[in-house]
């Protein structure tokens, strides 16, 4: 048995944005379903929100507490703690631009059924391979951020285990302190679930967040290399083309470019909606990264694994956004190159002028807009390269 989603049969277009209306849905946040959104489902979001801005509290008063008394174990509460605070500013986030995340994703929608419509072997290719990849890309951090959530469970039941019933203690798989009945019975094992369930509540919006970044990057890379295609097709070499054959070019050509500048529109929107959640996830993903490396530091033992594990899931989730950056900047600078590499010269000097008007926006390629930096792949280097500087400070003052 494994997840329909990995079967070849799955019907592609449930593809679209899976991650994202998936991961969302566990947490009663539904796109494009603002009308028929039941109360229970509302409810059921805020007691998420609730619960994860609850364990962020409880977290942070642990990290406080044992920062003079124990600060192995004050880091051990303060590297979740900045995920968990990002992740809910995501949550709030993506429910409050809900309706115009749902509008792109519309749009995004009828952009490539449009192409699928059309039979062409090549885009249809290609839709599939962007299509699965953003599926299984995402659902891998999703995959992972649920190891990293078993991980820190298993942890704590291993040393309440391990300490025995001479000196047992009730500890909440994540560092977070509660109030005293909290951690005795009969309210620990409801705490304990509680405590667990926020975790998961992390996990879910991390990933549907991230993903819905990642697909967007890729259906966008999907519709510019569409748009390759288009420009390669219209342009064949033709013998003496009739003025007929000239005019027709040139209305395809026009399609081009109004579908290109439509592209972009959509990107500008998509970026004034996640720039600030990329911007967050970014800062904080660097500092989450060297304080778990640091963490592998201070550690030995079983305790390595969960955060060898939590580090690769960050690592993965800041990659995804910097692959879907470069993806979409690497297409549209292609456009450019599909135009050039044509027989453009065999047309009219209409059909050339056109053809050089394409070149030309081409130059500009569609980024991502965030504050600061424009995700792609030398920021993902970046990032591990200052994030080593931390560790390495980090290691001198330790």
């Amino acid at each position: 048995m494994y997840p329909r989603f990995l079967d070849r049969n799955y019907p592609l277009e449930k593809h679209l944005f899976f991650v994202t209306r998936y991961s969302f849905g566990l947490l009663g946040l539904r796109f494009g379903e603002a009308k028929s959104q039941s109360w229970i489902s509302l409810a059921w979001l805020v007691f998420n929100f609730v619960n994860l801005a609850h364990c962020c509290q409880a977290e942070l008063v642990f990290g406080w507490h044992y920062l003079r008394i124990s600060p192995v174990d004050a880091m051990d509460a303060f590297c979740p703690l900045a995920c968990s605070l990002t992740t809910l500013f995501k949550l709030g986030w993506m429910w409050w631009r809900r309706q115009e995340v749902s509008a792109l994703m519309e749009r995004i929608r009828l952009l490539t059924e449009e192409q699928a419509g059309r039979g062409n072997r090549r885009s249809n290719g290609a839709r599939r391979s962007y299509y699965l990849m953003a599926t299984r890309f995402g659902m891998l951090v999703f995959t992972l951020g649920s190891i990293t959530t078993s991980a820190f469970v298993l942890r704590s039941l291993w040393e309440m285990w391990a300490r025995g019933l001479a000196d047992f203690k009730f500890d909440m798989p994540f560092r977070m302190l509660f109030p005293e009945f909290a951690h005795r019975m009969p309210w620990f094992p409801l705490f304990y679930l509680y405590s667990t369930w926020s975790g998961q509540v992390t996990v879910y919006a991390f990933a549907g967040t991230d993903g819905f970044f990642f697909g967007f990057t890729l259906y966008v890379a999907f519709l510019l290399r569409v748009l390759q295609l288009d420009v390669s097709d219209s342009l064949q070499l033709v013998k003496n083309p009739s003025p007929r054959d000239c005019d027709l070019c040139c209305r395809r050509l026009a399609n081009i470019v109004d579908r290109h500048n439509e592209i972009a529109l959509i990107v500008r929107r998509f970026s004034g909606i996640m720039a600030a959640p990329a911007f967050v996830h970014f800062v904080s993903a660097s500092l989450v990264i060297a304080t778990s490396v640091i963490d592998i530091l201070l550690y030995s033992g079983y305790n390595i694994i969960r955060y060898v594990v939590y580090t690769f899931t960050v690592c993965s989730a800041i990659f995804l956004y910097c692959y879907g950056g470069t993806e979409i900047s690497t297409e549209s600078l292609s456009v450019g190159e599909a135009a050039y590499g044509s027989a453009w010269y065999a047309w009219d000097r209409e059909t050339r002028r056109r053809v050089y008007l394409i070149i030309l926006r081409a130059q500009r390629p569609i980024t991502v807009g965030v504050p600061f930096f424009t995700p792609c792949l030398p920021v993902f280097t970046a990032v591990i390269k200052f994030t080593g500087s931390i560790v390495a400070l980090a290691k001198t003052i330790l």
